[in-house]
C-alpha cells in the first residue's frame, strides 16, 4: 500500500520519532510501576506464604487452637506468638467465638481494640470452601475489616455439630495520614515534573542528534565534491526534505561533472581542430610560397607557358584553401546546430545527376568515370529530405571517391527503391581503407594511411592537378547530414578493391502517407 506524501517529510518523522520515544518511555515505565507499586507481594517469601503456605498454617492453628479455647492463657498465647510469624507479610489473624465476638483478649492488639464483633453468619459463609475472597462482602465500608480477610476455618467441637468458633487471616490494615498523603503528592508532583523536563531534554538531544547526522553528512559530502572528487555522491535513500535535497544535489552534481566533460571534450575538440587545420593548410601554404618565391626570383629567365602554369597552381591552390575554410564553417555549424533542414519533395535522380556533373572537371582531371544507375527515368525516385544538404553530402562522397582513386577508376551513384526509402549508394573502385581505419574514417580531419593522405596532395601539386578537398571534413560533414535526416552512413570497404558508401532517404508518396494516417 503506498504511504501518504506527508509520512515522507522530516517534520512527520521527528514527530514520530518523538511519539515513539514516548511510547517506550511510558510503557518503560508502567513495567517499573507494575513490578514495583502495583506487585502485591514484597518478597518471594511473602508471596509463597500467601499462594502455598497460608492455608495450610492456618488449618493447623485451628487444630492446636481447638482444645485450648477455654483456656485463655495457653490460647492467647499461640495467637500472639503465631501472629508475631506472620507479621513480615503483613498478615494476622482474629480468633472470633460462635456469636462472632473477638476472643482475643490482648489490650494491646490492634484487632481486639479495633474489632470488637463479626458477623456470625458472614463468617459461616466465609468458612465454606466455595466462597470467593476477592469479593468485598461490604461494599458500603471498602475499608472494613470482612473485606480483607484472605481465609477464614471453623473450629468445631459443640455436640450439635456447630463451629465453636472461627479463626480468620487477614490482611493487615494501611494506615496514612492526610499531612503524609499531601506530603507525598507534592513530592510526586516535583517529581514528575522533573522526570518530563529530563524525558524532554533526553528526546530532544536524541532527535536533533539524528537530524544533525544526516545533515552532517550531506555536509561532508559537499565538501568532498567541491575539493575535487566530482563522482562523489552523498546518500539519498530517504523520501524526506533532506532525503530530496540528497537527490537535489546529486543531480546537480551529475549534471555539473556531465557539463565538465563536455566542456573538457570540446577544448579537446578545439586543440585537434586547431592542430589539424593547421596541419592541412600547410601543404597548401607551402606550395603557395614555393611557387610565389619561384616566380619573384627569377621572373626574366621563365616563359609565358611557365609563369601561367606556376599562376595557375597558385589559383587552385587558393581554391582549395577556400573549400577547406568552407567546409570547415559548413560542419561548424552543423555541429552547433546553426544549420536547419528545409525539407520538401524532390527527384533525387535529378540531383544525384547534378551533382556528378559538377564533379565531371575534377574526375577529368584524375582520369575517373563517373556515372548514375537508377534505372529509371531522373525525374523519379521521388524524396522527402533537404535538397541543399544531399547535395552536399553526394558531392563530398563523390569528390572522396575521386580523390582516392586510380587513373582509369569509376565512381558509380545507384538508386535502389525500397517499399518506403530509397538507397543511395556511392561506389569506387580505388584504394580502399584499411580495416583499422574504418571505425574513424567519419571523424574529424582523421589522419589514416599516409598514402591517403599527405602523399596524394604533394603528387597532384606537383602535376598542377586542382588539390582536392581535404579529406578530414568531407566525410564528417556527410555522415552529420546523414545522420540529422534520420538515417546512418555506412561503410564497407576492402584494402585494393574500393568502398561502398551507402544510406537511405524517405519517399515521398511514404511520407505523404503517414502523414494522411496520422491525420485520419
Amino acid at each position: 500500500m503506498k504511504m501518504p506524501s506527508f509520512t515522507h517529510s522530516l517534520h512527520f518523522r521527528m514527530s514520530a520519532l518523538f511519539l515513539v520515544l514516548l511510547g517506550l518511555s511510558i510503557g518503560g515505565y508502567y513495567l517499573w510501576i507494575d513490578a514495583t507499586v502495583f506487585n502485591a507481594y514484597d518478597s518471594q517469601e511473602e508471596q509463597d506464604w500467601y499462594e502455598n503456605r497460608e492455608e495450610g498454617e492456618l488449618a493447623d492453628l485451628a487444630q492446636r487452637l481447638a482444645p485450648v479455647l477455654d483456656q485463655e492463657a495457653r490460647r492467647d498465647s499461640i495467637l500472639v506468638s503465631y501472629s508475631a510469624g506472620i507479621g513480615k507479610y503483613n498478615a494476622e489473624v482474629a480468633l472470633f467465638d460462635a456469636q462472632g465476638n473477638n476472643l482475643l483478649s490482648d489490650p494491646d492488639d490492634s484487632l481486639a481494640t479495633a474489632l470488637a464483633h463479626s458477623d456470625p453468619v458472614l463468617l459461616s459463609k466465609m468458612a465454606d470452601d466455595d466462597w470467593d475472597f476477592s469479593t468485598y462482602p461490604l461494599d458500603t465500608d471498602i475499608d472494613a475489616y470482612e473485606n480483607r480477610i484472605i481465609d477464614v476455618v471453623a473450629i468445631g467441637g459443640q455436640p450439635d455439630g456447630a463451629p465453636r468458633a472461627y479463626l480468620a487471616a487477614s490482611f493487615r490494615p494501611v494506615t496514612v495520614a492526610v499531612d503524609e498523603i499531601q506530603s507525598d503528592w507534592r513530592n510526586f508532583g516535583f517529581r514528575a515534573l522533573v522526570l518530563v523536563l529530563v524525558y524532554v531534554i533526553i528526546t530532544a538531544l536524541i532527535i536533533m542528534a539524528w537530524a544533525s547526522r544526516r545533515l552532517r553528512g550531506l555536509t561532508r559530502g559537499v565538501e568532498v565534491f567541491t575539493a575535487g572528487d566530482f563522482d562523489h555522491r552523498v546518500s539519498a535513500r530517504s523520501a524526506d526534505e533532506i532525503g530530496t535535497l540528497g537527490r537535489h544535489f546529486n543531480a546537480m552534481a551529475a549534471r555539473i561533472q556531465t557539463m565538465m566533460r563536455e566542456l573538457g571534450a570540446k577544448e579537446q575538440f578545439q586543440r585537434q581542430l586547431i592542430a589539424n587545420v593547421s596541419h592541412d593548410l600547410r601543404t597548401p601554404l607551402a606550395s603557395l610560397r614555393g611557387y610565389i618565391e619561384t616566380l619573384s626570383m627569377d621572373p626574366d629567365n621563365l616563359s609565358l607557358a611557365e609563369r601561367n602554369r606556376y599562376l595557375e597552381i597558385i589559383n587552385k591552390n587558393l581554391d582549395h584553401l577556400d573549400q577547406l575554410i568552407e567546409r570547415t564553417l559548413i560542419l561548424s555549424r552543423l555541429e552547433s546546430g546553426q544549420v536547419h533542414a528545409s525539407y520538401e519533395d524532390f527527384p533525387l535522380g535529378e540531383l544525384a545527376d547534378s551533382v556528378l556533373a559538377r564533379c565531371e572537371a575534377v574526375a577529368t582531371s584524375a582520369k575517373v568515370e563517373l556515372e548514375l544507375e537508377m534505372g529509371q527515368d531522373p525525374a523519379g525516385f521521388m524524396v522527402h529530405a533537404d535538397a541543399l544538404q544531399i547535395s552536399q553530402a553526394l558531392q563530398n562522397l563523390v569528390e572522396n571517391g575521386i580523390k582516392f582513386n586510380r587513373p582509369g577508376g569509376g565512381v558509380i551513384i545507384r538508386l535502389v527503391p525500397h517499399a518506403e526509402t530509397i538507397e543511395v549508394t556511392v561506389t569506387d573502385t580505388g584504394m580502399g581503407i584499411p580495416t583499422e581505419d574504418l571505425p574513424h574514417i567519419f571523424d574529424r580531419f582523421y589522419i589514416g594511411e599516409k598514402s591517403r593522405t599527405r602523399s596524394a596532395l604533394l603528387k597532384n601539386d606537383r602535376t598542377g592537378a586542382t588539390p582536392p578537398v581535404s579529406n578530414g571534413l568531407g566525410l564528417a560533414i556527410a555522415h552529420k547530414i546523414i545522420t540529422s535526416h534520420g538515417s546512418e552512413l555506412n561503410v564497407v570497404s576492402e584494402p585494393g578493391r574500393g568502398s561502398v558508401f551507402s544510406f537511405h532517404l524517405p519517399r515521398a508518396e511514404a511520407t505523404e502517407l503517414q502523414a494522411h494516417s496520422a491525420a485520419g
